[in-house]
C-alpha cells in the first residue's frame, strides 16, 4: 500500500489538474457559443443567395464562368478543416479516417488547422500547404487560403476541389463531412434556390448590367462564403468537442480524488490500528 505522503501527493496532482481541466472547459463553452452564433448567421447568407439564383436560372445552366468549369481529368485537391491544438477528444482522428476512406489515393492536400499534418504526410500523401487561424479569425485571414485554392484550380489543373470537415449537429455530435467546393454545378446552386422557395417570376426584374455578368459577380462571393460557412463549423465543432472532453476529464478527474480519499483514509485507519496494536503490546509487556 502506498504511503500517506504519496497518496496526499497524488490527491493534490489530481485535484490541480480538474482546475485545469474545468477551465478549460469553461474557455470552450464561450467560444463554441460565439463560434455557433457565427455559423448560424453564415446560413442566413447563403438564403440571401438564394433569392438571387432563383432569378438567375436560365444564366446558370448556361454560364461558362471558370469557377463552375468541368474538367474530366486531373487530380483532386482535399481541403481538410482541423485544429491547430489537440484535447477536443476523437475529432480529428475520425475526420482523417473519413478523408482516407473517400478520397482518391492521388489526392492533394491543404489543411486549416496543423493537427492533422503529420498523419497526412505518414499515410504517404502530398502537403501542398497548411494554414492556421486562430479563433477570432475574419476575413482578412481567409483571403490567403480562398486566393490560394482559387488559384491552384484555376492553374494547375486539379478536377475538383473537395473540403473535409467537421459539420456542427449540436453540442453532443459532430459529423465527418466531405463536400464538393469547386467546380460550382449548376444543380447546387438551384438546390439552394429551390430550398429557399422563392418562386418568383424572373421578367418582374431588370438586371444590370446582364443576368451573366451578376452571376459571374455572385459566384465568387458565393464561393467564399461557402469556404467562410465551413470553416465556422469547424470552429464550432472543435470548441464542443473540446468541451466534451474536458467536462468529461474534470467528472474523471472527481472520480480518482474520491478513490484516493478513500485509500487515503484506509491507509490512515490501518496506520493508527498498528500504533495502537504497538501501544498495547508494549503495555502488557511492561506489566
Amino acid at each position: 500500500m502506498s504511503s500517506l505522503r504519496d497518496i496526499k501527493r497524488r490527491i493534490k496532482s489530481v485535484r490541480n489538474t480538474s482546475q485545469i481541466t474545468k477551465a478549460m472547459q469553461m474557455v470552450a463553452s464561450a467560444k463554441m457559443r460565439r463560434a455557433q452564433n457565427m455559423a448560424l448567421q453564415g446560413r442566413n447568407y447563403i438564403s440571401a443567395l438564394a433569392k438571387v439564383f432563383a432569378h438567375l436560372e436560365e444564366s446558370i445552366k448556361e454560364s461558362n464562368s471558370e469557377l463552375m468549369h468541368t474538367r474530366e481529368e486531373g487530380k483532386s485537391l482535399i481541403i481538410v478543416v482541423n485544429t491547430d491544438r489537440g484535447l477536443c477528444g476523437g475529432l480529428n482522428s475520425n475526420l482523417f479516417r473519413e478523408v482516407l476512406a473517400k478520397s482518391p489515393a492521388d489526392a492533394d492536400y491543404v489543411t486549416i488547422g496543423a493537427k492533422l499534418n503529420t498523419q497526412i504526410i505518414r499515410a504517404d500523401r502530398k502537403l501542398l500547404a497548411s494554414f492556421s487561424l486562430s479563433d477570432n479569425f475574419d476575413d482578412k485571414a481567409l483571403k490567403p487560403i480562398f486566393d490560394f485554392i482559387r488559384k491552384s484550380y484555376l492553374e494547375d489543373g486539379y478536377k475538383e476541389v473537395i473540403i473535409a470537415y467537421q459539420e456542427f449537429i449540436n453540442v453532443m455530435v459532430q459529423k465527418p463531412k466531405l463536400h464538393q467546393l469547386l467546380p460550382i454545378t449548376a444543380e447546387e446552386l438551384m438546390a439552394i434556390a429551390d430550398e429557399g422557395d422563392y418562386n418568383m417570376d424572373s421578367s418582374n426584374f431588370l438586371l444590370e448590367p446582364s443576368a451573366d455578368d451578376l452571376l459571374r459577380s455572385i459566384l465568387p462571393l458565393y464561393f467564399f462564403n461557402m469556404l467562410t460557412q465551413v470553416v465556422l463549423e469547424g470552429k464550432a465543432s472543435e470548441q464542443s468537442a473540446r468541451m466534451v472532453a474536458m467536462k468529461a476529464a474534470t467528472e474523471n478527474a472527481k472520480g480518482i480524488i474520491d478513490c484516493l480519499t478513500l485509500e487515503y483514509n484506509k491507509a490512515r485507519q490501518t496506520q493508527i490500528t498498528n500504533e495502537l496494536l504497538e501501544i498495547t503490546t508494549a503495555t502488557k509487556a511492561m506489566e
